[in-house]
């Protein structure tokens, strides 16, 4: 079955908003694009003017009946993330379903504009302000989707956060860790009509994660990483689809949808478990980094 067969079976989204940060470029792209063929208006949070134009402008182009609305956002800068969650606010409608894809991977910098460091500081506390920013402003049992990763349960939580000269592997892993605790941890918080939390991670994708033009990578490790990517794993349309059937699917509050191939790599959605990390974390682990 070929993933436009999949998506055919997913319910409608017409009259629905979803928002999507990191839509400019691979699986925020792919789930963009696979919202506005469910019939969904669309938010697209970018934080290059530049390229989140050139992704709106190729979405309108394929899909010149759907409303699609491009807005500025950097995870990076809390300055930021209050003045996006201002804008959502005056526009009065609220929200049917918020996907954050935003994150980075070995980035060139390694502080953000608030001296956090930059993986943990976008991946994890800037998506989780961003979040608690917009919850006001999501409809009551709409959905919270963030993107975890299969690394988390390598992830190790630094109990003294200081700055290094270079972030990695290590780094990425700690954040997305700490992503997938803090689903846990809302699921189990959520009261009644308040919005559902889920965790879609996308198996191994090929995307332009390693791009050393977007990260410190040497350019030949980066050229061998992608040919194993295009190789060995599935496509960022099929990947999207977990976030699409956390969006949109038969789930409950606190599931995590993984593809079901082997080892979680790649293959169509299903629900599947966090990790037993994810899991510790949620309930004993303490916050270094003061997100919530």
């Amino acid at each position: 079955m070929r993933w436009e067969q999949w998506l055919r079976k997913i319910v409608s989204l017409t009259g629905k908003t979803v928002l999507v940060t990191g839509a400019n470029s691979g699986i925020g792209y792919a789930a963009a694009s696979h919202f506005l063929t469910l019939g969904a208006d669309l938010i697209l949070a970018c934080r290059s003017e530049e390229r989140g134009n050139a992704a709106a402008t190729r979405l309108r182009e394929q899909f010149p009946h759907r409303k699609i609305e491009l807005l500025q956002l950097d995870l990076s800068a809390k300055s930021s993330i209050d003045n996006f969650a201002k804008k959502i606010e005056k526009r009065g409608a609220k929200i049917d379903i918020l996907l954050s894809c935003a994150g980075v991977y070995y980035p060139r910098e390694t502080k953000t504009a608030d001296g956090l460091p930059m993986t943990v500081g976008v991946n994890y506390v800037g998506t989780v302000w961003l979040v608690e920013a917009l919850l006001p402003m999501l409809k009551e049992n709409g959905r919270v989707v963030l993107t975890t990763s299969l690394v988390d349960r390598f992830g190790k939580v630094q109990k003294h956060p200081r700055s290094k000269a270079k972030e990695g592997y290590a780094d990425y892993a700690e954040s997305k860790l700490l992503l997938s605790a803090y689903v846990l941890k809302k699921a189990a918080e959520r009261r009644p009509n308040e919005p559902l939390f889920l965790a879609a991670h996308p198996g191994i994708t090929a995307t332009s994660l390693l791009d050393p033009a977007k990260t410190s990578h040497n350019p030949i490790f980066s050229k061998l990483g992608h040919a194993f990517l295009y190789v060995f794993t599935h496509s960022k349309e099929k990947a999207a689809l977990t976030a699409v059937f956390a969006a949109a699917g038969k789930v409950k509050n606190g599931d995590c949808i993984g593809p079901r191939g082997p080892f979680g790599i790649s293959g169509f959605p299903h629900i599947t478990k966090f990790c037993r990390h994810a899991r510790r974390q949620a309930r004993e682990g303490t916050d270094p980094y003061r997100a919530i």
